[in-house]
Formats: C-alpha cells, sequence, structure tokens
C-alpha cells in the first residue's frame, strides 16, 4: 500500500514538473510572438503613407496609394486583432494543460505572422519605389530637358549637314518633345509611376535621336562624295588597264560597281528618313567590296610584273635541269660499269627526264598564252607558280641523285680503308700471340684465325667485283669486322690463361716435397698446359692447391696483387 502511494506521489511530481516546463516554454514563445506582432506595427507604414499623402496624385498613383491604405487598415483591424485572440487562446489551452493544442496554435500565429510581415514589405516596397519615382523624374527629366534643347539647337546651327533629313529630324525632335509634355503633365498631376514608364521610353529614344544626329553628316558624305569617288576611281582604273591589255572581264567589276551604286542611292532615301541602321549596313558592304576591287587590281598588276619577269628565267631553268638531266643520265651509265645499282636507283635519271618533258610542254602552253594576252595575269602567275614549285622538286631530286652517285665512289675507297685497317689489326694480333711465346695453341682458336682470314678475303673479293656491289661489300665488311672482333677479345682472354695457367703451376709446385699427395694432379696440369688445355691446366693446378693447403689460392692471389703492383 506504501509503495502505491510512494509511486502515485512519483507520478504527480512528474507531471507537475512536465506541466511547468511546458507552460514556460509556451509562455516564452508567445512572448517572442507578441513582440514580433508588435514590431510589424510599429514599421513605418504609416509615416511612409503620411509622406506619399502629401504628394499631388492622380490616376495609377493615387489608385495605389488607396490600396496601401486599405491594406494596412487592414492589418491593423482585422489581421493584429486576430493574433492577439490566438495568443490569448495559445494561455488558456497551456493553463488547461493541453499542450498539444497550445503548440499548434502557436504554428498558426507564427504562419499568420509571416503573411502579414509579406503585406508590410510589399507596402513598404511599392512605396519606396514611388517616392524614387517621383525624385528620380524630377532629376533625370531636368537632364532630359537639356539632351533636347541641345539637340535642337545643333540641329538647328549646322542643319546644312543633314540634308533633307533636317526637316525629319525636326519632327521626330518635335514628338519627342510632346511625349516630354505628355511626361511632365503626368508628373505634375502626380501619376510618377506612368510619368517614370514615360520617362524611360523618351530616354531611349533620345539615344537613338543622337546616334542619328551624330552619324548622319558622316553617312551623307561618305554616301555622297567618298564612296562614289572611290567607285569612280576603281571604273577608270579598271579601263584604263583593259586599255594596257589586261584582261579583267572574269571580275565583273562594271556590273559590281553599278550594284553598288543603286545600293547608295537606297542610302540617300535611308538618311532622308533618318534610317542609320541601315545605311551603316549597306556603307559598311560598300567599303568591303572597294576594298576587295583594290585587291583584284593590285593582284593582276602584280601578277602580269611577275609573269613578264619571270617567264623568261623559268624557261631557261628548265632548259638547265634537262640538260643536267641528260649529264646524270650519262654519268649513271659511267656508274653503272663500276657499280651496281638496284633498279629504282637507276631508273631515276630516266623518270625525272619523263617529268622534265612533261614540265617542258606545261610552260610551252603557258608561254603561248602569256603571247596571246587573251588570258588574266592573276590566272596566267597561278600557273607559273605550279611550274616554279615543280622545278624545285625536280632540282632537289637531282641534287640527291647526283650526292648518292658520289657517295658510291667515297664508300667504295671507305671500304678499302676499312679492309686494310682490319688487316693490320689481324697483322698486330698474329704478333701479339708469337710475342706471348705459347707452348701451342687450340684447335678453337686456330678456327677463329682461320674464320677472321676468310671473312676478310671474302670481302677483298666482292671489293674487286666490278660492277661492284656496295651492299653486298658493307655486309661482308661488317662480317669480317665482327669475326675479327671476337679474335681479339679471345685472344687477350687466351694470353690472360696462359700467364696465370704458368704462374699457378709454379706456385704449386712450392708443394711438390711437402706434400708428395699434390704431384700426380700438378703433372696433369703441366700436360694440359703442354696440349694447349689452359683452362683445364688452371682448374687441375687449383684443384691441387686448395686439397693440400686450403688457404693456398688465396696466397696465390695476394701473391699475384702484389707482383702486379
Amino acid at each position: 500500500m506504501v509503495e502505491f502511494v510512494i509511486g502515485a506521489i512519483i507520478v504527480v511530481l512528474i507531471f507537475l514538473t512536465y506541466a511547468m516546463v511546458s507552460k514556460k516554454k509556451n509562455a516564452s514563445e508567445i512572448d517572442q510572438l507578441d513582440m514580433r506582432k508588435t514590431e510589424l506595427l510599429h514599421r513605418p507604414v504609416n509615416e511612409e503613407l503620411t509622406k506619399v499623402k502629401r504628394l499631388n496624385m492622380t490616376g495609377q498613383t493615387e489608385a495605389l496609394f488607396d490600396r496601401w491604405r486599405m491594406e494596412w487598415d487592414e492589418i491593423v483591424t482585422v489581421d493584429i486583432p486576430a493574433v492577439d485572440e490566438q495568443l490569448f487562446a495559445s494561455e488558456e489551452q497551456a493553463e488547461k494543460f493541453r499542450f498539444g493544442a497550445a503548440k499548434k496554435t502557436n504554428m498558426d500565429i507564427t504562419n499568420r505572422l509571416d503573411q502579414i510581415e509579406q503585406k508590410v514589405n510589399n507596402i513598404l516596397t511599392e512605396l519606396n519605389q514611388l517616392i524614387g519615382s517621383e525624385e528620380k523624374n524630377r532629376a533625370e527629366g531636368e537632364e532630359m530637358h537639356s539632351r533636347m534643347r541641345e539637340a535642337k539647337k545643333r540641329l538647328l546651327a549646322h542643319r546644312h549637314t543633314f540634308g533633307k533629313a533636317a526637316p525629319v529630324l525636326e519632327v521626330q525632335l518635335d514628338v519627342l518633345t510632346g511625349r516630354f509634355e505628355k511626361f511632365a503633365d503626368l508628373t505634375e498631376d502626380g501619376d510618377y509611376l506612368e510619368a517614370r514608364e514615360l520617362l524611360m521610353e523618351i530616354q531611349a529614344e533620345m539615344d537613338k535621336m543622337e546616334h542619328k544626329m551624330a552619324r548622319i553628316p558622316l553617312l551623307m558624305t561618305e554616301v555622297n562624295q567618298t564612296l562614289p569617288a572611290q567607285l569612280s576611281e576603281i571604273e577608270n582604273g579598271y579601263k584604263e588597264m583593259k586599255q594596257d591589255g589586261y584582261m579583267l572581264d572574269h571580275l565583273q567589276i562594271e556590273k559590281e560597281v553599278a550594284e553598288l551604286k543603286e545600293d547608295l542611292s537606297r542610302c540617300r532615301e535611308f538618311l532622308v528618313k533618318t534610317e542609320v541602321e541601315e545605311t551603316e549596313q549597306i556603307v559598311s558592304d560598300t567599303k568591303d567590296s572597294i576594298d576587295f576591287f583594290y585587291d583584284l587590281l593590285e593582284k593582276e598588276v602584280m601578277a602580269k610584273h611577275h609573269v613578264l619577269k619571270d617567264e623568261g628565267e623559268t624557261g631557261s631553268i628548265i632548259d638547265e635541269i634537262s640538260d643536267f638531266n641528260s649529264e646524270l643520265l650519262e654519268e649513271t651509265d659511267v656508274v653503272k660499269q663500276s657499280y651496281q645499282l638496284d633498279g629504282e636507283e637507276s631508273d631515276v635519271p630516266k623518270r625525272l627526264k619523263e617529268e622534265i618533258y612533261h614540265l617542258e610542254k606545261q610552260y610551252e602552253i603557258l608561254y603561248g598564252r602569256i603571247q596571246e594576252e587573251k588570258t588574266a595575269y592573276s590566272f596566267l602567275h597561278d600557273e607559273l607558280k605550279d611550274i616554279q614549285a615543280r622545278i624545285t622538286e625536280l632540282r632537289k631530286e637531282q641534287s640527291g641523285f647526283a650526292a648518292f652517285l658520289q657517295t658510291l665512289r667515297k664508300d667504295e675507297l671507305e671500304a678499302a680503308e676499312e679492309l686494310h685497317t682490319l688487316r693490320t689489326r689481324v697483322q698486330y694480333i698474329a704478333r701479339k700471340v708469337k710475342q706471348s711465346n705459347f707452348p701451342s695453341l687450340p684447335d678453337f682458336y686456330m678456327d677463329m684465325t682461320e674464320e677472321a682470314r676468310i671473312r676478310l678475303k671474302e670481302t677483298n673479293t666482292y671489293l674487286q667485283e666490278k660492277p661492284l656491289n656496295m651492299k653486298a661489300v658493307r655486309e661482308k665488311l661488317e662480317a669480317a669486322k665482327g669475326a675479327i672482333d671476337h679474335l681479339a677479345n679471345k685472344t687477350d682472354e687466351l694470353i690472360e690463361q696462359v700467364a696465370l695457367s704458368e704462374r699457378m703451376i709454379q706456385f704449386g709446385n712450392r708443394y711438390r716435397r711437402t706434400h708428395p699427395a699434390i704431384e700426380e694432379k700438378l703433372n696433369e696440369a703441366e700436360i694440359a698446359f703442354r696440349n694447349a688445355d689452359y683452362s683445364k691446366a688452371l682448374e687441375l693446378c687449383a684443384t691441387a692447391i686448395d686439397k693440400v693447403d686450403s688457404k693456398g689460392l688465396k696466397k696465390f692471389d695476394a701473391q699475384l696483387k702484389e707482383e702486379q703492383q
């Protein structure tokens, strides 16, 4: 029974604690929501509405002011009291321990306050825009009035520079002036927002007007004077060049110039209507065309200069490479008596002769067309450049082949010199072996020596052949060099083996008296030495010494190093 009572007391205490904490938390939330409500109620909407009310308002501005005032009245008389009721309801719900309901009510209050804040922000933003529009309209209106006055003064002072476009510009300025007067009326009546929109349109149109007034005098000069003069210059130059014998029909300049003149006539109509953009595009295209025509005519002049200067020289060069190719053919026949050439190598002069023949025919046709003077020099120059490029290629091939023929003799001399060097090496190796006083030479070494001599003999045989096959000579020479290199290496190894085995046998003889067992092995080593089996002699002697003295080989190495030092 006592335990039940204690348990009940604990439950009650927990509940009371939870209730107190929840009430305190709800009270804190209510305070924060109430502070937010008060802050919204004290936002400076009334002050801004009072500022606007002092302005002279009509039309759109007056309608907006009425809407803002109604929205603010609704916030003060409807939305804020509704929030107060919800705050009171939240307090009652918490007193009755309906904490879940109180939490939901607080969330509803938060959402309502968010909506009220959005309304207040929108009202203040639009109010600021209205007040800002009134201030901007006043400042920018004065600037626009000044710009229009300056434009009229310029049109009056420099009327002659605008030609027939002057009356049109005057009318356009009058239209802008009328629109500006409407802007002033809207501002005076207090319709600031509509006035703002109109002023921005006027500013954009005034920018275009100023651009027109800046460009029209310049464009009129180009359309009426500069470009027609340049077109006439091109026409006159074209006619003079035709009289001088230039073939220019392919350029169709007369037709193109006539079309450009028509375009300039259209430009004059555009300028009267103050259509500057269309005029600027045509003027830009006309300038590009004029530059292009100048380039074409200049190209013809330069082409004629190069054709008349180079065509005779080109013919002489073709004769030169033809003569040189004949010399190459003769030299090739001579070389073939001494050297073997493969099919591709020997056919080079014949192939070049055929190509030179076709080049000569191409040049003859070109020369005839130059003399006829019925072809544009630019076309003739392009053909001449093609011929000159092919001449350069043929010369390069001829020089390469001539150098190849020269190289054959040079290769022969180098091969003979290298063969002499290899023979000298073999003689040196033989003297080196003789001076070493070998008891005898191993069979494999004799075979290697014979192999080297055979290789030298083969190389010499190929070098004496007529016609000479240099490719085969080079192969035989490389084989001889390889055999002699191998012989030289083996000779050095053999000399070292002989000297080492002889010294080791001498060293081993020290043990004959103290170690009779060594006698047999040393005798075998000496027999192998005399029979030229030097590697076996070394092996037998080393085994014998090591058997009677484990440190004997180390002693021998030490003695050998000491003697070498």
